[in-house]
């Protein structure tokens, strides 16, 4: 209830606040800049004479201004050394005046490209903040056959893109892996479709074909001031296609390696009165890189026999099905819009699977049967956003490998957010403002066991959020930007995160920036509240004879089950990083070169033996076991010396805990991503990135080494060649992975160093008809990407696709 006054009272503040400062004399200016042949240019600087009125164009090359005095304007339009002008804009108090002004520049791609995510406003790449990464839906779909969208950013600069599976993918920047990463955020619309037990993303949850995608941002580096918890590494923010910008119908046929099928159908169209409708469905059938391990292993060697580490931990039960897995979704969404083009969406979507396997803390898991829906409602005004959202996920078959349980898992969420956005002092100066408010709930529990299969009982928990960024042009040069984000929840304290950055403009097209943030991560659910089997239950019942039969006594030992718990203890891993960074538009070359320094502090571990470390006992909330009344102390201290993981949870009953997660760590990190684009005559284009990641320990103790690593290369890098022109497009990509050694739970070994090739191609035959291939690791360079993830091979579909 604290948390829900708090943002009722921040928002009725800004009403009265924006109701109070709109002069009721003032009118508007709207617009778009076109090319010649009507084609949209996005990052045109607009200017209203007379005043410090200044916006930047969109991708769609539009612009718009309010609370403009009513008068007589001319506008400045420029874009670098290209500058044009328009006189004589009339502005009538109460009404919008519309300006859509053709221009005959020559300017380059680069030039053009906007973002949006760095700061939650439209702004050149260039003059972002923070490192952002974007993919335009030309490039999308080029690639969209394939249906597995971390991909999509596999040869992009600081993206660490580790697949386990088909479609089991770990996705990260700058360090720190695991096997079900929870650092980088990832809005589908501004809707979070993480699973919020693991705060990790499900990809073939996925409800659209990729081609939908308008447009990819990755933001790299700490965004918790804008996003929040979940951000402490990054931002990954996907825009789908609005209906009306993107009418017609599309059909996709993918078929080829490994068994697969895939299709996918899209339509949307005008229903009448500004309303739109967008209806898509698909299909993913297919083989998979995953095999059981019963007695065998595809890699190195089998657990077993004293060998406890580089080796492929054996698992109880066999994959069912074998090498098979099914996607299937769907998705409709309505727009309206209002004659001030304000919007509003309603889009609703499902997503079901089969058979998928993913690597988590615990071992490989099997989801025989997910199903995860969402509802999602959204206003949006030139001044406002409101945005509501619902995911439930409904899980009650996912086989855990190494013991053979069966883990239920049903969550369901929703969120509720508010923002706004204001120019001030005379346009040199931005203010974006929000809160947020939402609930998620957890329940295991297995109907046919009559238990909780993944946790004790059930959890709910909500959180609340208030945030704000200002900035303001110094200069023409210099831009200001500060921000923060008051995050509070019943699973931990009230947490600040601020930021503030630098932005220096060499000139129009080159900029440095200096960045300091902080950021947080809580643990989720499963690291605060998890209890998983990890291995068959300890049958104890022999203790119980030797130690206390004999006696006449029962100290009640019978089969135990052995279990992964969570720690309730946990606290924040907390990040404080400073960042400079390079953006230079180059002739028809974009480079990037950005340099990061962050120190990071109460990491929270991955499945670490409970006992038996340099940490001691790392749960308190699972200490030594507890033997019934009246057996004597002398005899649980024998016991607890034979079994010493033997414990009692939160009912009293046995356990062995086996493993736990701890708190740990005070680690010094830092890194280059470098990444430069050219474009150069007749279509073709080429693509460099580098990485460098260094981490430091600062415990100092040889003992940690294996408790505490970044699971990550020192180096890594990417070429690609492409070309794009008339009716062909062509695309070929090389990647190097150094080798690393990965260590999350019961899978530790080396990465051995990698590379994969891969080759794309699209042919349109006409209007209407296209052909295309997709081939990941052409060479078919048989390797593994996270240790105990599956081992990879080549992967070659070809695809027809209709449009109309």
């Amino acid at each position: 209830m604290r948390s829900q006054r708090i943002i009722c009272l921040f928002l009725a503040s800004w009403v009265v606040l924006t109701g109070a400062v709109v002069a009721q004399d003032d009118g508007g200016i709207e617009g778009t800049v076109t090319r010649e042949d009507g084609s949209a240019i996005g990052g045109v600087t607009v200017v209203v004479e007379g005043t410090s009125m200044a916006t930047v164009t969109g991708s769609d090359g539009a612009f718009a201004f309010d609370e403009v005095p009513a008068g007589t304007y001319s506008l400045n339009i420029s874009l670098g050394q290209n500058v044009d002008r328009v006189d004589g804009v009339e502005v009538t108090a109460g009404e919008t005046a519309s300006v859509d002004q053709q221009v005959d520049w020559e300017v380059t791609f680069v030039e053009t490209i906007t973002v949006f995510s760095a700061s939650r406003r439209a702004e050149r790449i260039v003059e972002a903040p923070a490192a952002v990464t974007l993919i335009t839906a030309e490039e999308v779909e080029r690639e969209a056959a394939h249906g597995q969208l971390p991909k999509l950013l596999e040869f992009t600069p600081g993206a660490e893109v580790t697949q386990s599976g088909l479609y089991d993918y770990n996705f990260n920047t700058r360090g720190f892996n695991s096997s079900l990463n929870r650092r980088v955020a990832v809005l589908v619309d501004g809707r979070n479709p993480a699973v919020p037990f693991l705060g990790s993303q499900e990809w073939p949850a996925v409800s659209f074909p990729l081609d939908d995608l308008a447009n990819l941002e990755f933001v790299r580096g700490p965004s918790a001031a804008l996003y929040g918890a979940n951000a402490s590494s990054g931002v990954l923010n996907l825009v789908t296609k609005r209906p009306r910008d993107s009418q017609g119908v599309k059909v996709r046929l993918a078929a080829g390696e490994i068994s697969t099928t895939n299709a996918d159908a899209r339509w949307a169209g005008a229903l009448g009165s500004d309303f739109y409708l967008k209806l898509q469905g698909g299909l993913r059938d297919s083989g998979d890189f995953s095999v059981s391990r019963n007695g065998q292993a595809e890699y190195v060697v089998p657990c077993g026999g004293g060998v406890t580490t580089d080796c492929l931990p054996q698992e109880a039960i066999p994959l069912n099905p074998e090498d098979a897995v099914e996607v299937k979704f769907g998705s409709a969404r309505l727009d309206k819009y209002f004659g001030n083009d304000d919007l509003l969406s309603i889009d609703v979507g499902l997503a079901q699977s089969e058979g998928v396997v993913a690597q988590t803390g615990i071992g490989r898991v099997q989801q025989q049967e997910i199903e995860r829906t969402y509802g999602r409602i959204n206003y949006s005004s030139l001044r406002w956003n409101l945005l509501g959202y619902y995911n439930k996920r409904d899980a009650p078959e996912q086989a855990a490998l190494s013991s053979g349980a069966n883990l239920v898992l049903d969550t369901n969420n929703y969120q509720v957010e508010f923002q706004t956005n204001w120019d001030l002092m005379n346009d040199r100066a931005r203010i974006v403002a929000g809160a947020a408010y939402g609930e998620e709930e957890i329940d295991t529990f297995d109907p046919r066991l009559g238990r909780q299969t993944l946790v004790f009982a059930p959890i709910d928990s909500d959180k609340s959020a208030l945030f704000g960024q200002f900035d303001i042009d110094v200069t023409e040069a210099v831009k200001v930007v500060v921000a923060g984000r008051y995050d509070d929840s019943s699973l931990h304290d009230g947490q600040f995160s601020p930021k503030a950055s630098l932005v220096y403009g060499i000139n129009p097209n080159n900029t440095l920036r200096f960045t300091y943030n902080e950021a947080f991560q809580v643990a989720n659910y499963s690291e605060f509240y998890l209890q998983a089997p990890v291995a068959p239950s300890a049958d104890l019942r022999g203790v119980n004879a030797l130690v206390c039969l004999s006696r006449n006594l029962d100290c009640g030992l019978g089969v135990t089950p052995v279990l992964a718990v969570g720690n309730e203890d946990l606290e924040l891993e907390e990040t404080q990083t400073f960042e400079v960074g390079y953006s230079g538009i180059l002739g028809k070359s974009f480079l990037t070169v950005d340099y990061y320094n962050s120190q990071n502090e109460n990491f929270i571990t991955d499945l670490i033996p409970t006992l038996g470390t340099p940490l001691g006992r790392i749960n308190s909330n699972f200490g030594p076991w507890q033997a019934p009344a009246g057996v004597p102390e002398a005899l649980a201290t024998v016991i607890r010396g034979l079994v010493p993981t033997l414990t009692n949870n939160l009912d009293g009953s046995n356990i062995i805990a086996a493993v736990s997660y701890t708190n740990f760590g005070e680690v010094d990190t830092q890194g280059i991503d470098l990444g430069l684009t050219s474009y150069f005559g007749n279509g073709w284009n080429y693509n460099f990135t580098y990485s460098w990641f260094d981490f430091d320990i600062k415990d100092g103790s040889s003992a940690f080494a294996n408790l505490l690593l970044p699971n990550t290369p020192e180096h890594k890098g990417g070429v690609s060649f492409g070309y794009a022109r008339d009716a062909w497009d062509l695309d070929l990509s090389m990647r190097f992975v150094d080798d690393f050694r990965w260590a999350v739970g019961p899978f530790q070994g080396d990465v051995e160093a990698y590379y994969t090739v891969d080759v794309g191609g699209n042919y349109a035959i006409n209007d209407n008809w296209s052909v295309g291939v997709n081939i990941s690791n052409v060479t078919d360079n048989d390797h593994w990407e996270s240790f105990g993830g599956d081992l990879l091979g080549r992967r070659a579909l070809g695809h027809v696709t209709f449009e109309w």
